[in-house]
């Protein structure tokens, strides 16, 4: 699956998107994360699968895109 950064967290990470295959839900696929990118666990974020904000209990699917997107402001 596809999984694509926004803001701040696409700085934590190093990159706009990544490729994961292998991860059956979105509470997998943060323990996955948290793991590669361990300062992320800092920063709040909404998850939105195929474009629908979604919660942990969410099964993924290997053609599935994910965003993690952080708290969106202004004024």
């Amino acid at each position: 699956m596809k999984v694509l950064f926004f803001g701040r967290l696409k700085d934590i990470t190093g990159s706009r998107e990544i490729q994961i295959s292998d991860v059956e839900d979105i509470e997998s696929l943060k323990a996955y994360l948290f793991d590669k990118f361990p300062k992320l666990k800092q920063e709040i974020f909404s998850i939105a699968l195929n474009y629908e904000t979604i919660y942990d209990n969410e099964n993924l699917k290997d053609n599935d895109e994910v965003a993690l997107i952080p708290p969106v402001s202004g004024g």
